[in-house]
């Protein structure tokens, strides 16, 4: 029997992502289900599906052009990292269509009036908030400053042309974005470049769209879940004992404060427990996605700076404009990486300051089902063992940004002494 999930909807406006930035690039719409709708389907998803299919386009176009100039090791560099580029979009954007019930459902858990307890200091969640909007507009601009460098490329560069050799004879295409070769003489190629550089160019912004949209859904849950455990941290280690047991209280009033103590106390609990499951479900979700992510990007990192090294070693300056978006994208994707594991270590860390936190309040003047009901959720805290794990023993951390820069760096310095000798 199939299941369907429940949405939820809560006031937008105290959300702690960046619901205008979703707005304005579709996300929302595609996670709404009460987005409008053409033959009974979401009208974003069906954009989306579309989205899709040019992507999965270009990817045999980017095998055929890697096949084809299998002789040429910088092209297949080169197609071999838009090849990976392109399937990582096609399996965000499928993962953000395929769980995006369950994806709204957890968004709407981000809401700052979300937890029950009623003396949170929502300033905290405030704070993530603002944090959580700069972060995804950063995320934003990131990848738009590369790809309109990539864009721009083309356009300044018209000394540089494609050639590839057909039956003895040598056909000379414009440098475009990516250079698709398209089955078209280079004549009629040249004569009609700004029609195939605005093919690729919408090419771009579709990847770029993809990979934009799931990063702000990352990085805002991931800076909301940090925040939320703050939070919930700071109320365990404020909680006050001395407010429900006085030594002046009748029988009756104090039997009555300890009470509401045992349920201000649960409440916090309930809102650990509320927390820790929507990070277990946003985590099942993305972790294939982000494990896949790092893989990639870390090989896209090293790829771009074999070619940066040969065009170096070619005659091709630094400071050239071809150099200077490859720089651009070793950058962006090494930013990537580090913004991703540092934050992935950043809730990490909070959600084991709680164990502290629960032991810093002044539990020694409390009765005895408080100190039952403590030590239950310390038992909790560490009986959860929450990470996004890429082996048993290793998980997403910044650790994991080191350990990827150390290899990737150890890899290059022998790829570069090997260029240097040919030389």
């Amino acid at each position: 029997m199939a299941t369907t999930t429940k949405m939820v909807y809560k006031n937008e406006d105290n959300l702690m992502i960046n619901t205008r930035l979703m707005k304005i690039t579709g996300l929302y719409q595609l996670l709404d289900s009460r987005t409008s709708k053409i033959f009974g389907q979401n009208m974003l998803k069906c954009m989306s599906l579309f989205q899709l299919s040019i992507m999965f386009i270009t990817v045999v176009i980017f095998l055929a052009n890697t096949y084809y100039f299998s002789d040429d090791i910088n092209a297949v560099m080169q197609y071999s990292i838009l090849f990976v580029c392109d399937v990582l979009s096609i399996l965000k954007l499928y993962v953000t269509i395929v769980k995006s019930d369950t994806i709204w459902n957890c968004i709407q858990m981000t809401s700052i009036d979300d937890l029950s307890y009623k003396y949170h200091n929502r300033s905290i969640l405030r704070n993530g908030q603002l944090k959580s909007k700069s972060y995804s507009i950063l995320i934003m601009f990131m990848w738009m400053n590369l790809i309109i460098l990539w864009a721009l490329a083309p356009l300044f560069v018209t000394n540089y042309f494609l050639e590839v050799e057909v039956k003895n004879k040598i056909y000379r295409y414009r440098f475009n974005i990516m250079n698709f070769v398209f089955p078209a003489t280079d004549q009629f190629y040249n004569d009609n470049f700004v029609i195939y550089y605005c093919i690729e160019f919408a090419c771009l912004i579709i990847w770029c769209h993809c990979t934009m949209n799931f990063d702000v859904l990352l990085l805002s849950t991931n800076i909301t879940f940090k925040y939320q455990l703050k939070t919930i941290a700071n109320s365990f280690s404020a909680f006050n004992i001395t407010h429900y047991i006085k030594n002046n209280f009748t029988k009756n009033i104090k039997h009555h404060k300890e009470s509401e103590l045992i349920f201000d106390f649960k409440s916090i609990i309930y809102d650990q427990q509320r927390v820790i499951e929507n990070m277990r479900n946003i985590y099942r979700i993305f972790q294939p996605v982000v494990l896949t992510q790092l893989a990639s990007e870390s090989i896209i990192i090293i790829l771009l700076s074999c070619i940066i090294m040969m065009n170096y070693f070619n005659g091709i300056s630094l400071i050239s404009v071809m150099n200077s978006r490859l720089c651009l994208a070793v950058s962006t994707f090494t930013l990537h990486i580090y913004v991703i594991c540092y934050l992935f270590d950043d809730v990490n860390q909070q959600k084991d300051s709680i164990n502290f936190a629960l032991y810093s309040n002044d539990w020694t003047q409390s009765n005895t089902q408080h100190k039952h009901l403590l030590l239950h959720a310390m038992r909790m805290n560490n009986a959860e063992n929450l990470r996004l794990h890429v082996t048993q023993n290793r998980i997403v951390n910044f650790k994991m940004f080191t350990s990827i820069m150390r290899k990737a760096y150890s890899i290059l310095s022998v790829l570069g002494k090997m260029c240097a000798k040919k030389t």
